[in-house]
């Protein structure tokens, strides 16, 4: 009867655990590389008028979130003036005009610091301006900024959860893998030398 080959069994039980431990980070790590989650970040104006946005393309098939923020000088979340009222409509189209999703608000901020302007769903990979008209001057606490985002809807803090579970998911099971591939290893080298080494019949010769 063949004993069973358990230098090969637990090498390859080394790098299955490798790979079931680092790929659940490594995708996570690879969709934050290769998609853009905010395509569109702009100075939000102040003065009534209309405004046109730089081009942007949003590159994942799902719903976007077209939102104002308010940040201080450290770039901290802070609260608008409670007096101050919100009032536009806005547009976003391709760049041929067509138009893929309209909406308006006219509504008093009461200290917010982020407003959901409107929800969207367009197609990916299309080149794309938002316009908007905004109907009366937009008050600011001194020192501030406001900026226009596009954001996709995925949950960053549910990536950060992710990304903190992944990390002790690889710890865990990939680096049990790691132990054992060097352990394997260590066994590996010390039988070479202890093969390389002369017997004592040898030495005596």
């Amino acid at each position: 009867m063949r004993p069973w080959p358990w230098r090969r069994i637990l090498t390859t039980l080394g790098v299955v655990l490798v790979v079931v431990g680092l790929a659940p980070l490594a995708a996570l790590l690879w969709d934050v590389r290769t998609h853009n989650d905010q395509p569109l970040s702009m100075d939000f104006p102040l003065r009534a008028g209309q405004y046109t946005s730089p081009a942007f393309t949003t590159d994942r098939a799902e719903s976007y979130l077209i939102q104002m923020e308010m940040r201080d000088a450290m770039g901290r979340g802070i609260g608008l003036n409670d007096d101050a009222v919100l009032d536009l409509d806005w547009t976003i189209s391709d760049l041929h005009g067509a138009a893929i999703a309209t909406g308006s608000l006219d509504q008093r901020m009461r200290g917010a610091n982020a407003v959901n302007l409107g929800e969207y769903a367009p197609r990916r990979g299309v080149p794309q301006k938002m316009i908007f008209n905004l109907h009366r001057d937009f008050a600011e606490p001194a020192d501030s900024r406001v900026t226009l985002e596009v954001n996709s809807t995925e949950d960053p803090e549910g990536r950060a959860f992710g990304y903190w579970m992944f990390s002790w998911w690889a710890w865990i099971v990939g680096g049990a893998g790691a132990l054992l591939l060097l352990g394997l290893l260590a066994q590996w080298i010390m039988r070479r030398v202890d093969r390389d080494r002369p017997s004592k019949t040898q030495l005596a010769l």
